[in-house]
């Protein structure tokens, strides 16, 4: 049988089968060492080459569709180009030079990468463009830029259009906002940073219609999740009415996410093993959906929607595992699906799908790799072989491949 072939049917297999916690915590994962894993199915294997430890790229496959998986470790950020159905690794381009150590990553829909400083004295942000032809980063002049905080920052977040950049500042208790410039370059937002009215910032989303932030303050008594409305002229954030939204006592909420309709909020809670989930209301108000708190691994770190806003997936950090939800498309409510959770590497701390949602990736810290899964129609993952990172995770982003 002849290469093409393989590959047409190891397609048609995949198709058919297809930080922040707690300070202390979050020391620790910078302090550990992170890889990458990348698993591929054994007929992919046997095709392309590839091996069960720190396999290279394939060197004969043909992928119809790839995408770029970036990861912010200490000093700089690597680049795999993956097949955005098998998960098989078809080249690195070159790393880029980048923060001490990061403090997280984001991308924007108009192809730029920033990634913030998390430690010594903080307070820049380096910014990227995009090659989405080969992946490469290249630096925005001006790069790095000041914060305007020194102090180090943590998580981030994006509108849906890439004209805002928002950073948590966890040790000053608020987020510096940012104007994005049509060549990636930013300028404060008059009035940045804003105070979030309550303790310790680390995590921050984007509502899919770019009208509201939520933040989560992980040291709050109560849990709480800030809100802002944002103003789609100026970036600028104003505290929505009640906000900030009580979680659950000492839950030390971490990496939040929206659902692609501007619906729902899904707040990790990593003090213990749950994840509650609010309406989001026309004004931005948040509401608790009947059934929250939802169970969940131990300690969920990270959530993240699939791009279908069908199944929700959450890194559990101590759990040692991936939670996969479905979403109730009308009440938000959430449903473990048959054979969640599923075992990954030792403490998980975040997960990130691609475009198309046909990959899961998950970042661990103490188990040198970042494993990998096919998503299938029904959530249900499939394990697929490794590549090496680096130490110093900040997280990991992917863009798609456009020639």
């Amino acid at each position: 049988m002849d290469s093409n072939a393989v590959i047409r049917d190891s397609d048609a297999v995949v198709k058919s089968t297809t930080k922040l916690l707690q300070h202390a915590k979050y020391s620790f994962i910078r302090v550990s060492s992170l890889s990458f894993c990348i698993l591929s199915l054994g007929l992919l294997l046997v095709d392309c080459g590839g091996g069960g430890n720190g396999s290279g790229p394939c060197t004969n496959c043909t992928p119809t569709s790839s995408d770029f998986v970036y990861e912010a470790i200490a000093n700089q950020v690597l680049i795999f180009e993956v097949d955005s159905n098998s998960g098989v690794v078809q080249s690195m381009p070159t790393p880029v030079m980048s923060a001490m150590i990061p403090g997280g990553i984001v991308t924007t829909s108009n192809n730029f990468l920033y990634v913030t400083e998390s430690e010594g004295q903080g307070g820049s942000v380096y910014a990227y463009a995009v090659n989405t032809a080969t992946g490469d980063l290249t630096p925005v002049a001006g790069s790095p830029f000041d914060t305007g905080v020194l102090q180090p920052a943590q998580g981030m977040a994006v509108d849906p259009t890439g004209k805002f950049l928002y950073i948590m500042e966890p040790n000053t208790n608020q987020v510096a906002a940012f104007t994005i410039a049509a060549n990636g370059a930013l300028t404060a937002v008059a009035g940045s940073p804003f105070d979030t009215k309550d303790t310790r910032p680390v995590a921050a989303a984007v509502d899919a219609s770019g009208s509201y932030l939520y933040v989560s303050n992980q040291m709050s008594s109560d849990g709480s999740v800030s809100a802002f409305s944002i103003n789609s002229t100026t970036g600028a954030l104003t505290p929505i009415a009640g906000s900030p939204f009580a979680t659950l006592a000492n839950g030390e909420p971490a990496r939040l996410s929206t659902d692609p309709e501007a619906k729902f909020l899904y707040v990790p809670m990593s003090s213990g093993a749950s994840v509650v989930g609010f309406d989001i209301g026309s004004t931005g108000t948040l509401s608790p959906i009947a059934g929250s708190p939802f169970t969940v691994g131990g300690q969920p770190n990270s959530t993240i929607v699939s791009p279908s806003g069908k199944f929700l997936f959450t890194a559990d950090f101590m759990g040692n595992d991936v939670s996969i939800l479905s979403i109730d498309a009308s009440t938000g409510a959430l449903t473990p699906v048959a054979g969640s959770p599923v075992p990954v590497s030792n403490n998980p701390y975040e997960v990130a799908i691609n475009p198309s949602g046909t990959l899961l990736f998950v970042g661990c810290t103490t188990a040198v790799s970042i494993d990998a899964f096919t998503i299938s129609s029904t959530g249900t993952l499939t394990s697929v072989a490794p590549l090496n990172g680096g130490p110093s995770a900040g997280g990991l982003v992917i863009i798609h491949k456009i020639s």
